[in-house]
């Protein structure tokens, strides 16, 4: 018996190491792990995927750092900026139980914007993101808004308002809970 055990990695040193970024330094916030996978020339999509897949079958902390790394990485890619992986690039990459979470905050995502729609909640423009120019600025305004085909955008203030109405919070996900 070794007097110094080497603790396994936490899901998000798990990511970054896939995404190829340093751990050393200790962890970096999920959402800047996302926008370094998210440029489309870093080729890191496919590998953090893979982990996601695997994180996806523990429960607790790795279940839910997997969903908050795909709610924040569907939410950046759905910007359609350029430079950046695209939805539809990201979806053949996927393996079985990430298809069954990306598909569980794809609805938490669309049941908020119908009830912004229902309830007359208005969406502003997206076009006001993709201008933003300051990289700092970007990795906390992408990953937790998200476009719409319509060009309009549905943000954290707007799920915030959805739980508190509804009394729920995405199924199997807390993050976003007022309480």
């Amino acid at each position: 018996m070794g007097l110094f055990r080497r603790r396994p990695p936490t899901p998000v040193a798990r990511l970054m190491a896939a995404a190829r970024l340093p751990t050393a330094g200790g962890e970096i916030p999920v959402r800047d792990v996302v926008m370094q996978v998210v440029r489309r020339r870093s080729g890191r999509a496919a590998a953090t995927l893979a982990v996601v897949e695997e994180l996806l079958v523990q429960e607790g902390e790795a279940a839910q750092v997997a969903v908050e790394f795909l709610e924040d990485l569907q939410n950046a890619a759905s910007h359609g900026t350029e430079g950046l992986v695209t939805t539809r690039e990201l979806l053949p990459m996927r393996g079985p139980r990430t298809v069954d979470a990306w598909e569980t905050v794809e609805r938490f995502w669309a049941a908020v914007v119908a009830w912004c729609d229902e309830t007359g909640v208005e969406l502003r423009s997206s076009e006001s993101l993709r201008v933003v120019e300051h990289e700092g600025l970007r990795a906390a305004l992408w990953p937790s808004c998200r476009s719409l085909p319509d060009g309009r955008r549905v943000g954290l203030s707007e799920v915030l308002r959805y739980e508190n109405a509804v009394g729920e919070p995405m199924a199997g996900f807390r993050r976003h809970r007022a309480e």
